[in-house]
């Protein structure tokens, strides 16, 4: 096992362990070399953190769900630079899920062995050989079976928990086909949605196609910065925070 130290702007500290493996670096270097889901990659970041400073303000706990957490390095970095947030992390493959666990004790978080889906049920965890972040759910598929959980099951109950939905990031190897299928109201309460689409990795499947008719209905800006889109709501001022 490889270790590294992280280091945040206001001089927490905090050991991340990974695998070596390309996977494990490619996915280190994205979130914190890169900072792929950073706010001030956008025009808008200001405004995003205005709307988390309201929301704690106001006495509100920001919800930030992440699927597709593989080893916790997004996790980490959404919980560590936003720390009033609580984070519902999903992963569905077992090993990826221990280290996620071991790399997030100690945080606000949430984390549930399982995948996401539009409706509850049962998938197939398929490896297409792309390593340890390459992992799909397929339902009907040929695997070791792993449980799915619907997204506005998941949202509604956080919501009755007092929990204010503010970022949703989604990155689950082409499962989003399924995922915004149907149901799928819970998009619209995410003040930024982060969304990595996968028609590169399955063409022919047409996989971006629902995510893409879902946020085409709302009033959401979208913004495409390196392998993920930014969807980020607009009518803010029909919704005001809540005291």
């Amino acid at each position: 096992m490889h270790t590294a130290t992280l280091r945040f702007p206001d001089s927490r500290e905090r050991v991340f362990q990974h695998r070596g493996t390309r996977a494990d670096c490619g996915v280190f270097a994205q979130i914190f070399e890169s900072q792929d889901y950073s706010l001030e990659r956008l025009r808008r970041g200001a405004e995003l953190r205005s709307r988390y400073d309201a929301m704690v303000g106001a006495g509100r706990r920001p919800l930030i769900l992440d699927a597709g957490a593989n080893i916790g390095a997004s996790v980490v970095y959404f919980a560590m630079t936003f720390p009033r947030a609580h984070v519902l992390a999903l992963e569905p493959e077992r090993n990826n899920f221990d280290l996620l666990r071991e790399n997030t004790a100690g945080l606000d978080v949430e984390l549930l062995c399982a995948g996401i889906g539009a409706v509850p049920g049962e998938s197939a965890l398929v490896d297409p050989g792309e390593g340890e972040w390459g992992y799909r759910t397929i339902r009907g598929g040929a695997g070791a079976p792993v449980a799915i959980r619907a997204a506005s099951d998941l949202v509604e109950a956080k919501r009755a928990q007092g929990f204010e939905p503010f970022i949703a990031k989604i990155d689950i190897e082409g499962g989003e086909a399924e995922l915004f299928s149907r149901d799928t109201e819970w998009v619209g309460a995410f003040a930024l949605l982060i969304v990595e689409l996968h028609d590169w990795l399955l063409p022919g499947s047409a996989s971006s196609r629902n995510f893409l008719r879902c946020v085409a209905a709302l009033d959401r800006d979208f913004v495409y910065l390196g392998e993920n889109v930014f969807s980020i709501r607009n009518d803010w001022t029909a919704a005001p925070v809540r005291a």
